[in-house]
């Protein structure tokens, strides 16, 4: 269900109101999750990249890990794929209004959805 909310609101931002969030795009991030698995809370730090007109690289630093992932999308919806510390998975980022996103994600191979919130770093 939250899934399908973040699509359509996803879908609503980047084609009915353009423009409508602000602090999104390249930059640095603070972020904050839940894990799937064992449904504990993290944080951690985030760049996001673009590397091309609609492709974009990410660098999560979590704890003393790193992970990595390569996504397209137009800077208010992305989906990613990400890979680190023997795992790898999909990602799905909406920008939120005022700024910011919203994901959902999963490991490969889970049925299982973990979440995260991001907030541009000052």
């Amino acid at each position: 269900m939250l899934t399908r909310r973040l699509v359509l609101a996803g879908a609503l931002a980047s084609s009915l109101i353009p423009g409508l969030a602000v602090a999104q795009g390249p930059g640095q991030y603070t972020i904050s999750g839940v894990d799937p698995r064992s449904r504990e809370s993290y944080s951690g730090t985030a760049q996001l990249t673009k590397t091309g007109e609609d492709t974009w690289r990410i660098v999560w630093r979590i704890g003393g890990q790193t992970w990595n992932g390569h996504g397209i999308g137009d800077g208010k919806v992305l989906a990613v794929n990400y890979s680190g510390q023997g795992a790898s998975g999909v990602f799905l980022m909406i920008g939120k209004e005022g700024g910011g996103y919203e994901a959902v994600w999963s490991y490969t191979g889970d049925t299982k959805l973990g979440s995260e919130e991001w907030k541009k770093a000052n």
